[in-house]
């Protein structure tokens, strides 16, 4: 840091001891200067303390919060890592929690540190009591699937939470498309957290993302060859009935009669495509090379 820059610095410093000692007439400038700081490495927790006390003293708590509201929606916020974005929404959460007593708006905040820092326990822990507190059970597996990818616990742990959580679900309460993706890299863990996510999404007519889901899991996901096969013919049941799209059915039907052309269920749905002009021609070769196969 160059003189220039020290001497700002510590004038900058010197306003801010003053006001939070004395009068805080600008809070937004308080609030900048400790950005400043966490820029350079700085945390500098009791004068972020001292911020949110003189607000009490001298009656600048609106002030303060419009700040905080002002700062972490504008391009500043962005400007920062995301470490230092998750400091600075952390301080807020507490300035509304522990100074408004807004917990909403709190929770705002705890919600958007995780969209940038996934693992942060303290905002994933007091998000988890909130939603456990308020039995919001859609809110808690919009929770456990914003921090899937990179959890703020052990993954083994977490996927055994979204799955009672998820299982519990009744159909007028749907878990958002997105979050249902987001949870399948959870599977390692607990392949029986796809048959949960799956039947979520037929009881809520979903059809069409249970087989995306499913799709999904055939993709490098480390399960037996049985259980791969389970998969596909639950995918030509789903495409053949309520997802309503039989063409789709078309390349699990393929692969398992190249496994064993004797396969019931597959020559049967093929026989059934021989009537959709889509497939039509696909369905017919699979079928004669089933045969030819088994001669």
């Amino acid at each position: 840091m160059s003189a220039t820059a020290d001497k700002a610095r510590a004038q900058r410093l010197q306003r801010l001891k003053s006001s939070l000692g004395n009068c805080l007439e600008h809070p937004e400038a308080a609030l900048e200067t400790l950005m400043l700081e966490l820029q350079i490495g700085e945390l500098q927790p009791e004068s972020w303390e001292g911020l949110h006390a003189a607000a009490v003293r001298d009656g600048k708590e609106p002030e303060l919060a419009a700040a905080y509201g002002k700062v972490t929606v504008s391009r500043r916020l962005k400007q920062l890592t995301p470490p230092e974005r998750a400091s600075v929404l952390l301080h807020a959460a507490d300035f509304f929690q522990g100074i408004r007593g807004d917990g909403a708006g709190a929770e705002g905040f705890l919600w958007r540190i995780l969209e940038s820092v996934p693992d942060h326990a303290d905002a994933f822990a007091r998000l988890e009591r909130r939603c456990s507190a308020a039995n919001d059970r859609v809110r808690l597996a919009e929770l456990y699937a914003l921090v899937a990818a990179t959890p703020p616990r052990t993954p083994g742990e977490l996927a055994t939470a979204a799955l009672d959580i998820i299982s519990m679900l009744p159909s007028q309460s749907p878990l958002s498309d997105e979050a249902c993706r987001k949870l399948l890299v959870l599977l390692p863990e607990s392949q029986t957290l796809l048959g949960v996510l799956e039947k979520h999404c037929r009881n809520t007519g979903r059809f069409e993302l249970a087989c995306e889901l499913l799709e999904a899991s055939l993709e490098g996901n480390p399960v037996s060859k049985v259980k791969m096969i389970e998969r596909r013919r639950h995918l030509i049941e789903l495409y053949m009935g309520d997802a309503k799209t039989p063409e789709k059915a078309i390349s699990h039907i393929e692969h398992l009669l190249d496994q064993d052309p004797s396969d019931a269920q597959a020559r049967a749905a093929a026989e059934h495509l021989l009537r959709d002009h889509k497939v039509a021609s696909r369905a017919a070769a699979a079928l004669l090379a089933a045969r030819r196969q088994l001669r």
